[in-house]
């Protein structure tokens, strides 16, 4: 049976085509958003991939069911686009990436704070312009800082680690406590209103749920120190863009660097040079000088590109094979 892949960016194809290739899965390429509305290009498929992007709400899965679709195979970790309750009671088993390159993302992290604190993107224009001026591109020694990582999955502790390694003390913020990477880091578990309080860097890397939705809000947003820095390359809504905006009027925070934004969908990872932008909030966020906004490119990488297309195509071949799928990948 074919499988039909939804989403399908032109830099996935060559490593989509060479798995489905090594798993002999027959693929339909799409580069349709999967939506109500694309419903009708579903045709004698048992399962399909879906990017992060696809909608996966009880509507469209409940037309997915009767469409005979068994299985869905996520091109992510994160599911919070899946009415994980429906897909449960109507038994569409659903797998994902749970993880592909954590370093990528960390690293991505690390760039966005190196940007923001040394002022790269302002320097290289003023040397093209031939401005060799250092007039307002101060920055701070990272070495020695308070690092605050939210949420100490694969992808906060490689954060942590690199930033370690600069020679800064490390807090750390999780349900679950890892005594053995803090003895290791030297690193402290606090709750968030300490963190925030003593951080000089925020970064998020927590999962989005109804826990952690609007973790930095209105009231916990005032928490950060005064000239600290906040890093989201994790869940747009994590953070509560409002509150992001009224913060930076106040001047108070040194830098902001986002890989995701709580409204992109519909707009990032979309060429919208010639028609522009409506969403008033992201282009409030862009007129802010020590704003430096991504999009949600921190996974990008070669090798991470390499594992989504090989795990999520294994996914499918051990569904079609009616094999067990690797627990960690299942998500119902």
């Amino acid at each position: 049976m074919k499988t039909l892949f939804f989403s399908v960016h032109e830099f996935e194809k060559k490593y989509l085509t060479n798995w489905t290739d090594k798993f002999q899965i027959e693929p339909v390429f799409l580069e349709t958003r999967l939506s109500k509305d694309t419903l009708a290009l579903v045709k004698d498929a048992d399962s399909i991939s879906c990017w992060a992007s696809d909608d996966l709400s009880a509507e469209v899965l409940q037309s997915l069911y009767e469409l005979g679709v068994k299985f869905i195979s996520l091109r992510s970790a994160g599911f919070s686009h899946l009415d994980l309750d429906y897909a449960k009671d109507n038994n569409i088993s659903v797998a994902r990436v749970p993880s592909y390159s954590p370093e990528a993302i960390a690293e991505h992290t690390l760039g966005l704070l190196m940007s923001l604190n040394r002022k790269f993107p302002r320097a290289f224009q003023r040397v093209k312009d031939f401005n060799f001026s250092l007039e307002g591109l101060e920055g701070v020694t990272l070495h020695g800082k308070k690092v605050g990582v939210v949420g100490v999955g694969q992808i906060g502790e490689a954060f942590a680690r690199i930033m370690k390694g600069m020679g800064c003390h490390i807090y750390l913020t999780d349900p679950n406590i890892d005594e053995k990477l803090c003895k290791e880091l030297d690193a402290q578990y606090v709750d968030l209103e300490t963190l925030l309080k003593n951080s000089d860097v925020v970064s998020l890397h927590c999962p989005l749920n109804e826990k952690t939705k609007h973790l930095i809000n209105k009231e916990t947003i005032e928490f950060m120190k005064k000239g600290a820095f906040l890093l989201n390359t994790g869940r747009g809504a994590l953070v509560e863009t409002q509150a992001l905006i009224d913060k930076l009027k106040k001047k108070d925070l040194r830098g902001v660097g986002l890989d995701v934004y709580e409204y992109e969908e519909n707009i990032f990872s979309h060429d919208l040079s010639l028609e522009g932008i409506s969403d008033e909030k992201l282009l409030r966020l862009m007129s802010f000088p020590n704003v430096l906004i991504t999009s949600h490119q921190a996974f990008f990488t070669s090798e991470a590109l390499d594992n989504i297309a090989r795990i999520s195509c294994e996914n499918i071949k051990n569904f079609n094979d009616r094999l067990p799928i690797n627990i960690q990948n299942v998500v119902c």
